[in-house]
Order: structure tokens, then C-alpha cells, then sequence
């Protein structure tokens, strides 16, 4: 093998968990192996850091891998990074910097990869690979994709069952086809400096300073009304986390939830809590820098979720219709909040009884007390 692409998940959560994977392919597999990542913006935006933007030979930009402790010492960037390239698409781009599916075919095809790594478990994307003409092509046999597949691993197998399993361990189990071994399932992101800049610009445009302790708060999600919570109780758990705590609440919030995020604002009413959706550009390095210098962070089951984990962040997550297990983690142990209605968890993103009380319910009381003992054990 001399070309790997690995075809990324499509959310910015589920990229955040195939960090472990993608880390144990750059260190057990060859240097001679080049490895391109192939994602949509959401997941390499969040990555940034962790690979060289465009396809191999471009220079990579300069990212501080010293994460959220500045007293720890890395390698030099060229030397940490885990891809030598990337493509980034989108199925129906009509931009000419983002490629869609016939663009990326194209770029395949150019680039001549001999093996692909599907992290994704869609029939489309698997398509992607043989249309591109990629002779070894590796991905869980599911979701009648088989026969596009070389290398099938089985979604059942031992005590392993990818349909129910943590997304970690499944994307770990896919690696075992080429070889890796690693069992370190620790999630991991980096910031860069700019990043970090910006992320203090955005606090000073709020009022406030990284002289004193902030919590980030995240209501929204971006997939379904299952995930999201709502905007009253999370102004006033906003508030009475400032006011109990003596800090800074800051609700996160990305481009299309700039709306909820003032509402929470208005709802706290205190200048203590305040908005992101006042700030000018919102882009996946901001959150990055604000959640990895943050004290803590309280978020539903979404990427913000994801990012606080990767930086060894206290967590509190809020979960409606997924089951944590699917999603679990191994960095800093979380907090889940749920309220265990007996229609929790479906695994749905649309709720049979067109309600969403597993979200729509959970009050400010439960995730402040959760909060609060959170905040306690980090003190």
C-alpha cells in the first residue's frame, strides 16, 4: 500500500471520535504511506490542525499541537501531522473550492490511491470509491454495500456488534484490517494560534476575560429537535450557573443558531451570560479555542459535546433520544443528563409521538445540580 484515502464521517461529533483511529494509522502504518483525508468542510474544519490542507506537497499551516496546556512541549508541526493531504467535498457543491461527488470521483481518479477506508457507512460514499476505480476498498458490510466493498468486515462479529457498539471502538475495529493495534480510544483535537486569537477577540467583544473562569454552554444541534434543548431552561440554568458559580456563561452557538443563542441570552439576563451570535464569523476554529479554554462545558449531544472531550474538558452532556452508550467516551469521564422516559432511548431522530419531551422536559433544575456537582470535582 502506498496511497491511503480514508473517507471521514459527515458530522463534526463523529470525526471528533474517529480521532483515536486516525492518530493509530499515522503512527502503526509506514511513513512511506501517504494518507489523504476525504471529508466534507464540518469534519475537516474541525480536524484542522491534524492534517496538511490540500493534497500532498502543499505546505501545512502553522497549528500549536501543545492543545489546551501551553506548558506541554509537541514535534515540530510537520512532524505531527497524521495526513499528508485532504479533499474536501460536499455531494452537491456548485463551488469551485469545495468538490462534489463527480469532482471528487475525478480527484480520486488523478490521485491514484490503491486503498480506501471507509469511516462512513452509506452506500453513496462506497460508490465514491469504486467509481473512482480504487482497487481495495475497506468498509463495514452494511446498508446493501457490500459487493462495492473488497475488504468486508462483518457489522456482527464476536462480542462486536457495529450497529450498537461506541463509534469509537467501531472505527478502531475497522483499522485492525490494515494492521493497527493501538488501543488508545482518547479523542483528540489541536487549536492554532490564530484560533486562539480569535477566540480571545470574541470574548473581549462580549465582555469578557480570560481572567476569570467561563462555562460554554450549548443548547442547539444541528440534526434534530431530539438533541436540541430548549431556550428557556437553558437561559435560566445560564444564569444560575453565573450567579452560583462566580463566572462567565458563554452560549455557543454556529452561523444558523446565532437566533437561540441571543434568546438564551436575553433569557438569562445578566451580563454575566452572554451570546456568540453577537460575534462577526463563527468558523469550527473559534469553538475550538473557546471550548478548549474554557473551565467547562454543558452541551447536548452534538460537536461542541465531542470538541469539550478531546481538550480533557468537564462535561456535562444532555441526551433526549440517542443512547449514550453509541456515543461513549474515553478522555475525562462525563456527566450524562437524561430523563429516562420510557420511550428513551428510540435511536430516533424523529419522535413517533411528535413531542420531543425527552428534551423538550428536561429542566434547568436537573442540569444545574448535575453542573454543580461537575464544577465541585474540578475546583
Amino acid at each position: 500500500m502506498k496511497k491511503l484515502a480514508v473517507m471521514l464521517p459527515n458530522w463534526v461529533g463523529d470525526a471528533c471520535m474517529a480521532t483515536p483511529a486516525l492518530r493509530s494509522l499515522r503512527q502503526e502504518l509506514a511513513r512511506e504511506v501517504q494518507i489523504v483525508w476525504i471529508g466534507r468542510p464540518g469534519p475537516l474544519g474541525v480536524l484542522g490542525g491534524l492534517y496538511a490542507e490540500g493534497l500532498p506537497g502543499r505546505t501545512a499551516p502553522e497549528f500549536d499541537l501543545r492543545g489546551a496546556d501551553a506548558s506541554i512541549e509537541s514535534d515540530p508541526p510537520e512532524k505531527s501531522l497524521w495526513a499528508d493531504g485532504s479533499i474536501c467535498y460536499k455531494p452537491r457543491s456548485k463551488s469551485e473550492s469545495v468538490l462534489n461527488r463527480r469532482g471528487l470521483v475525478r480527484a480520486m481518479r488523478t490521485a491514484k490511491f490503491d486503498t480506501i477506508l471507509y469511516l462512513t457507512n452509506s452506500l453513496s460514499t462506497a460508490w465514491l470509491g469504486r467509481l473512482a476505480g480504487i482497487p481495495r476498498r475497506i468498509g463495514y458490510a452494511r446498508d446493501g454495500r457490500s459487493l462495492l466493498l473488497t475488504d468486508r468486515v462483518a457489522v456482527r462479529q464476536g462480542n462486536s456488534d457495529a450497529k450498537h457498539d461506541p463509534c469509537i471502538d467501531n472505527y478502531m475495529r475497522l483499522i485492525r484490517v490494515l494492521g493497527c493495534k493501538s488501543t488508545d480510544r482518547r479523542t483528540e483535537l489541536k487549536v492554532s494560534q490564530a484560533d486562539r486569537q480569535l477566540a480571545s477577540e470574541c470574548l473581549a467583544s462580549v465582555g469578557f476575560s480570560l481572567d476569570r473562569p467561563f462555562v460554554v454552554l450549548n443548547a442547539g444541534a444541528a440534526t434534530t429537535e431530539t438533541k436540541r434543548w430548549g431556550v428557556e431552561p437553558a437561559g435560566n440554568a445560564a444564569r444560575r450557573m453565573s450567579e452560583q458559580f462566580n463566572c462567565d456563561v458563554l452560549i455557543h452557538c454556529g452561523p444558523a443558531e446565532r437566533d437561540v443563542a441571543n434568546q438564551i441570552e436575553s433569557i438569562a439576563a445578566t451580563p454575566r451570560v452572554r451570546s456568540m451570535g453577537t460575534y462577526n464569523q463563527l468558523p469550527l476554529g473559534l469553538s475550538r479555542a473557546l471550548i478548549a479554554q474554557s473551565r467547562m462545558v454543558v452541551s447536548t449531544d452534538s460537536g461542541p459535546r465531542h470538541i469539550a472531550v478531546a481538550f480533557n474538558k468537564p462535561v456535562v452532556s444532555l441526551f433526549g433520544s440517542i443512547d449514550p452508550k453509541h456515543t461513549t467516551t474515553y478522555n475525562v469521564p462525563e456527566r450524562i443528563v437524561t430523563l429516562g422516559l420510557a420511550c428513551q432511548p428510540c435511536g430516533s431522530y424523529n419522535c413517533r409521538f411528535k413531542h420531543s419531551e425527552c428534551m423538550t422536559k428536561l429542566d434547568s433544575e436537573r442540569v444545574f445540580r448535575a453542573a454543580s456537582e461537575v464544577w465541585s470535582d474540578g475546583s
